[in-house]
């Protein structure tokens, strides 16, 4: 842990872990999480509440050792903390599942865990790896993402505690997880439900706020909008030049917003993106004018 650390995103994953009993075998084996903390320093820190400043430079990151069932908590950015990318690349060699909160998905992507990857972050803090890390899929209004079996990415703040009962969930089932919320009070269904704060309960309208965007590049935003004929279902597509051209989609009847776009190009007339699925990336080709995307 390292100075600055946000409460709340290791308060509450540390109370969720301590909190759980599986019901089976001695007292050892009924709480079978041993809590303890990593430091490169072992002096004394100051945490924070969350306020702005804390919030930009704390972060929770939680290792869950598969074997023994060992949770080490880490925060804080990497130039506090130099030994920390050498050290989450050690772990995740030796198969310990690695789970950020918040800003900790930072530091996990700055140790190259997360290239090629699905991961999430707190939600207005969202767009930044997009254009830190271009080659990580951003993951928006999620609780957790799954990055690959052995990293789990949570949302901001109390989304930690989602994501330690979803581990909970994996290792000794729903009841025990169940069992473990009831015991907190916790009412959070982000576990279970997977959906994150900022998640539109209406379609949201195109971004048209010229102020991120134009900053570097002076150019506004531009928003398109692509409808097919049923049973094609119609989706809107949200282009920004920021420094190169990036894009999100949104497709209503999916229930999908901000799902963010990889391989964006735009030239010539034409334009090409990828987007992630569960039955792998989808490829889009077309053509575009001011007024009209086609596909080719």
């Amino acid at each position: 842990m390292t100075e600055g650390a946000v409460v709340i995103d290791y308060a509450g994953p540390w109370k969720c872990s301590r909190n759980v009993h599986t019901g089976e075998g001695d007292m050892g084996q009924q709480m079978p999480f041993e809590l303890y903390t990593v430091d490169a320093t072992g002096q004394p820190i100051h945490t924070s509440g969350g306020h702005e400043a804390g919030h930009d430079r704390g972060a929770g990151l939680w290792l869950c050792g598969l074997r023994r069932r060992r949770m080490w908590s880490s925060s804080g950015p990497s130039r506090e903390n130099d030994q920390l990318g050498p050290w989450l690349r050690k772990v995740h060699e030796q198969h310990a599942l690695i789970m950020s909160v918040c800003t900790g998905a930072f530091r996990v992507a700055q140790a190259g865990l997360l290239d090629g990857k699905p991961a999430t972050t707190h939600q207005r803090l969202a767009p930044a790896p997009r254009y830190q890390y271009p080659r990580i899929a951003v993951r928006s209004s999620r609780a957790l993402v799954e990055s690959d079996p052995l990293i789990l990415t949570a949302g901001g703040l109390s989304s930690g505690i989602d994501s330690a009962l979803h581990v909970v969930e994996l290792y000794y089932g729903p009841k025990v997880a169940q069992a473990t919320a009831d015991y907190m009070e916790y009412q959070g269904q982000g576990w279970k439900t997977n959906t994150g704060a900022g998640e539109p309960k209406q379609v949201l309208r195109p971004y048209r706020s010229p102020t991120a965007t134009t900053r570097r590049s002076g150019r506004a935003p531009s928003c398109r909008t692509i409808r097919s004929p049923s049973p094609k279902m119609p989706v809107l597509l949200h282009l920004a030049w920021w420094m190169a051209v990036q894009g999100t989609i949104d497709a209503p009847t999916e229930s999908m917003v901000g799902e963010p776009l990889d391989e964006v190009r735009v030239d010539h007339g034409g334009i090409h993106f990828t987007l992630a699925s569960d039955n792998g990336p989808v490829d889009f080709s077309g053509t575009m004018t001011a007024k009209k995307i086609s596909a080719m």
